[in-house]
């Protein structure tokens, strides 16, 4: 899973999980607790997770495209 990957790829670097880790316990001990609304703040933490999603896609990005019918492109036929 994407959460899963995340935390793999912040045990690779000590750097990113200490930062990760000071960015919520500030979160925490400013709000007091976390809730829904203290997540838009972790702006890391969410960098964390969309560079976790680029690296280790849930889906298949690399579908063959085909048209379906013949085509002109620039004078050439696909």
């Amino acid at each position: 899973t994407t959460i899963n990957w995340a935390m793999a790829e912040m045990i690779k670097d000590p750097r990113v999980l200490k930062k990760a880790r000071a960015e919520v316990r500030e979160g925490f001990y400013r709000r007091g607790g976390v809730d829904e609304a203290a997540i838009d703040e972790f702006k890391y933490l969410k960098a964390i997770i969309k560079e976790s999603l680029r690296l280790h896609p849930s889906v298949p990005l690399l579908l063959p495209r085909e048209c379906g019918q013949v085509c002109e492109i620039d004078r050439t036929l696909n």
